[in-house]
């Protein structure tokens, strides 16, 4: 496939978090964050900065992202603050923004 220098300002990437549950182990739930795209020198910035700085500078917005109704929770200033307070949740945001922009293509 030839290479393209995209037109979108956002990508999306599957965030999977791990969180710790009653039996010892580790309970996974996923969603897509989408996040804006960087230019190189910005990428460079960007690594200094808390994960939680980067994530309010970088997502944008969500999807498959759920209450414990199983209602699509709304991405606004509030819900993101909520979100970035869960440390595993942070942990998973921050690999999935990384991952997604440095990614090499991986064997299966």
């Amino acid at each position: 496939m030839a290479f393209k220098i995209s037109k979108k300002p956002t990508f999306m990437a599957r965030v999977e978090v791990d969180t710790p549950n009653h039996k010892g182990g580790h309970d996974r739930s996923t969603f897509m964050a989408e996040f804006a795209r960087s230019n190189t020198e910005e990428l460079l910035e960007l690594n200094e900065l808390k994960p939680s700085d980067l994530m309010r500078r970088k997502l944008v917005g969500w999807a498959d992202f759920l209450d414990d109704d199983n209602q699509p929770v709304e991405f606004n200033p509030d819900t993101l603050e909520s979100l970035l307070a869960v440390p595993e949740a942070l942990a998973a945001l921050r690999i999935a923004f990384w991952k997604s922009v440095v990614k090499g293509r991986e064997k299966n």
